[in-house]
């Protein structure tokens, strides 16, 4: 049976969003009995559920007021005594509610996706005195010196953020849910976007430079149509970017070696090129929608005995699926980019061999990135052409053919009007 990621990611989001623990509320007192009874304040410790470590300090594992709490937040430094050191993952997942949060100076650790699904959220704030969070950019909650860009508020104004050139990773999460920001860059220096970093986000256009997309890193980015990935990018990993509708087209550098399982499902793409650095494409990568259905017509275009043409045919019994994809080959040595925005407006025409999933050969055009335009390089590419296309071999030999029919006719042509013209001044000399 197949693994769908998308059903055990569901699974574990639900898993791990925060639960209820209040009670069933009481029935009303008798009226001679309200009388006496005093009104009781909430306590603050009745907001969380912590535990205490060996070190007497108290680790938020979950707001239980998240489904009903609204406005500002300030989370306290002290629970029943025990000072607030830590908060765990996901402890205050889809609290919709909250507006601002602020972090106490105690609080000097926290999990992943802390604050995943806080759409309402505007900012973070950071009690001074912190040694390792800080508060930078209007709310943005970094740490570590500012190399750790923690949490983005899902609900910051702004359409494009510069990541700081102090950041060197992205928390899991961190962008989560974001519904303003459209454009984003993502520095060489950023070399890892953790998992779930810009999923459900508003997210529509982004530049990468990084070394790794982990797991679902932009899935679920309904509005994201421009991915450009560029020179240094290795790996793409399980539903990088998964269930993003509007994504008709990427290409990839020629650093790339690994794509995961359904990196690419629930996307818009009908065809992809895949370059001859890869050499592991997991079962779903393409080709396949959010249910993991197969697509129809669904094209590969790579480079002949590679891992892309292996894909095409590839068969997994494990996960029970089998692929029935058209495979085209083409050269990619000479003409692929350093980087994928090179390669968007620098493209030619050409005829490349295709094998459909009955082995069958036939020919089709295409668009590859434009090559050498030197002498050297066009001899290299009708090299290929000629070496790889029977269409081609034929058309050049009738061609030839032909050329060499014509030269006889002309040359018989040319010897005849000479041996009249000969005549001629015979007759002439004669008279």
């Amino acid at each position: 049976m197949k693994k769908l990621l998308f059903v055990i990611a569901a699974a574990v989001l639900t898993a791990a969003v925060p639960m209820s623990v209040y009670a069933e509320a009481p029935a009303d007192p008798p009226a001679e009995q309200a009388e006496e009874q005093a009104p009781s304040e909430t306590r603050v410790e009745d907001m969380f559920t912590y535990t205490v470590n060996v070190a007497g300090r108290a680790e938020i594992t979950d707001f239980t007021a998240s489904d009903t709490y609204t406005g500002d937040l300030v989370i306290p430094s002290q629970l029943d005594g025990h000072e607030v050191g830590y908060i765990d993952n996901a402890a205050f997942m889809n609290a919709k509610g909250i507006k601002t949060i602020t972090i106490p100076a105690t609080v000097t650790d926290m999990g992943n996706s802390v604050f995943f699904g806080c759409e309402s959220l505007e900012k973070i704030h950071v009690e001074a005195g912190n040694p390792y969070f800080a508060e930078i950019d209007d709310g943005v909650l970094v740490a570590d010196n500012h190399q750790f860009l923690v949490a983005y508020p899902a609900c910051r104004a702004g359409e494009n953020y510069p990541i700081p050139d102090t950041v060197d990773e992205i928390a899991p999460g961190c962008f989560g849910f974001a519904k303003n920001l459209k454009e984003i860059t993502i520095p060489q220096k950023v070399q890892y976007i953790d998992k779930w970093a810009f999923a459900y986000s508003k997210l529509e256009k982004v530049n990468i430079s990084s070394m790794q997309i982990d797991d679902y890193a932009f899935a679920y980015c309904e509005n994201l149509h421009e991915v450009v990935l560029n020179s240094g990018l290795e790996s793409i990993y399980d539903a990088a970017f998964s269930a993003c509708p509007a994504l008709t087209e990427i290409q990839f550098p020629d650093t790339l070696t690994y794509i995961g399982q359904c990196a690419f499902s629930g996307t818009g793409l009908t065809s992809v090129t895949i370059p001859g650095s890869v050499d592991e494409i997991d079962y779903c990568a393409f080709g396949y929608d959010s249910d993991l259905h197969s697509v129809g017509s669904f094209v590969i275009y790579g480079q002949s005995g590679s891992e892309a043409e292996y894909y095409a045919t590839a068969v997994d019994p494990d996960n029970d699926y089998e692929n029935h994809f058209t495979f085209v080959a083409v050269d990619l040595t000479e003409t692929q980019p350093e980087t994928a925005s090179e390669n968007t407006e620098n493209t030619e025409e050409h005829i490349a061999t295709e094998t459909n999933a009955d082995g069958e050969v036939i020919t089709e055009e295409t668009t590859v990135p434009q090559a050498d335009m030197t002498e050297a390089g066009l001899t290299g590419i009708l090299g290929a052409e000629l070496k790889n296309n029977n269409f081609l071999q034929i058309m050049l030999a009738t061609l030839g053919g032909i050329a060499v029919v014509l030269a006889l006719t002309l040359a018989i042509l040319s010897s005849k009007k000479t041996k009249k013209n000969n005549t001629s001044h015979d007759e002439d000399d004669e008279s």
